[in-house]
């Protein structure tokens, strides 16, 4: 990401950002100065710079009879960051009072390749809270290597938020893990079925997902009904076997 979009996540106008890095470069300048580094009309940074002093981003001082402007340590960034992190924190919950009001249409999202099955795994650990469960029924082949769908940032946050797993499998998938307390594991009976379709289907929060390895597709369906009773079905059965 370029310094001038990041400037903009934190609220800085096209304007203000290319004024701030300029003299962040230049060090103290003259408004000339600056409207020759930017391109910016002169008229155009007399009006910006207040903003920036309002900001506390760039100061104001005296050399002879002349304005000399200079930009502020990078640091100061951090306060507004930290704004915007508040202002995101408390429209929060009106967003998610606003999500959960909406249509109780079911959302379905289908997607495809390596990407798509990926992005459901980012989706789990990304949607669940710390200390949640999923639950994973796993039909996949030995021949068919599940972490290569796994995006790198899945392990690490899974782990961080404490995330538990209820698995329902085959042996061979089972025998690929090395036993983890947040794992609670059932195996399918090899005379029912050898539960080889490389297939998973997954429940997480307001979510169920399948992924066909076969195809390399995905699809996610986002409807709490839904989800409910695919969880109450999971339970029954994790608990018969």
């Amino acid at each position: 990401m370029q310094k001038q979009d990041i400037l903009g996540h934190l609220g800085l106008t096209t304007q203000e950002a290319a004024i701030y890095l300029s003299l962040l470069q230049s060090g103290p300048a003259l408004v000339s100065s600056i409207a020759r580094s930017t391109g910016l009309h002169r008229p155009t940074v007399y009006q910006v710079l207040p903003r920036l002093i309002e900001r506390e981003l760039v100061t104001v001082f005296p050399r002879k009879k002349q304005k000399m402007y200079v930009a502020e340590a990078p640091e100061k960034l951090e306060h507004l960051f930290e704004r915007f992190s508040e202002e995101f924190h408390d429209v929060l919950p009106e967003l998610t009072r606003l999500h959960a009001t909406g249509s109780t249409r079911p959302v379905i999202k289908f997607l495809e390749g390596k990407k798509g099955i990926m992005f459901v795994f980012t989706d789990i650990v990304r949607t669940l809270k710390r200390g949640e469960t999923f639950y994973r029924y796993s039909s996949r082949k030995a021949t068919t290597r599940g972490d290569a769908y796994l995006p790198p940032i899945y392990r690490e946050l899974r782990d961080t938020k404490q995330l538990q797993r209820w698995v329902i499998t085959n042996e061979p998938v089972s025998k690929e893990k090395r036993p983890r307390l947040e794992r609670a594991v059932k195996l399918i009976p090899r005379e029912f079925d050898l539960f080889e379709y490389d297939v998973t289907q997954l429940i997480y929060g307001h979510k169920v997902a399948f992924v066909d390895y076969n195809t390399q597709t995905a699809l996610v369906i986002e409807n709490p009904l839904v989800a409910r009773f695919q969880k109450k079905i999971f339970e029954l059965l994790f608990r018969m076997l």
